[in-house]
């Protein structure tokens, strides 16, 4: 029988999540903490949002530290350009930020309602514009601009993290012409849009959200 109810990551796991745990709570504080060396946390942030959408992201110490911890090393995350891609646009969506929260997956969050009303963080229509990203450039804009709308509610990190890495793994796939996952479920359309339509709260909404 098909697993429709997969487990929430796919490419990254539980030590992977414990690593960006610390490097986004470094980026909260002026004397911050990561890998046991001491950051101007504040100043990387603001550093990764000034060169938000720029090719140069990956000079950016915000940047290189992470993946330094969460690929130059052991951690089992393979050191494919497809993997410091994804990265790089996490860390480029994650420094806007304003908080870590991990209850529930980040596509469930972007159908959660504003203030308990009827319209969702991210209305129907632009997620599925979203999901239809063509280019990472596209799909990292959409990104932040969705991590933005959430503001001090925060975003599942680790689950953005990983829906990133997966999201540029099908991209370089259909890229090469690759086939796509034979199980839906691992692919990160479904697997989104499960999570997006599964908010108990999310109904019909179409008519209170507009563009």
């Amino acid at each position: 029988m098909s697993d429709t109810n997969p487990k929430e990551l796919i490419i990254l796991n539980d030590n992977h999540k414990k690593i960006i745990d610390e490097w986004f709570s470094m980026l909260q504080e002026r004397q911050g903490k990561f890998n046991g060396i001491t950051y101007n946390g504040r100043k990387l942030r603001a550093e990764l949002r000034r060169n938000s959408l720029s090719e140069s992201i990956f000079l950016q110490d915000g940047y290189t530290i992470l993946a330094n911890k969460l690929i130059n090393n052991d951690s089992k995350l393979a050191k494919t350009e497809v993997h410091y891609y994804a990265l790089q646009i996490f860390a480029n969506v994650a420094a806007f930020a304003e908080l870590n929260s991990d209850k529930i997956p980040f596509a469930a969050q972007l159908s959660e309602k504003i203030n308990g009303g009827e319209r969702n963080y991210l209305s129907e229509l632009r997620f599925e514009r979203l999901l239809a990203s063509e280019t990472p450039a596209e799909f990292c804009q959409r990104l932040i601009r969705a991590v933005k709308l959430r503001g001090k509610k925060g975003v599942n990190l680790t689950s953005l993290a990983d829906g990133i890495f997966l999201w540029m793994q099908e991209w370089n796939a259909r890229e090469h012409g690759w086939p796509a996952d034979t199980n839906p479920f691992k692919r990160f359309s479904v697997r989104w849009a499960m999570d997006y339509f599964s908010t108990k709260n999310n109904t019909n909404t179409n008519t209170n959200t507009k563009e």
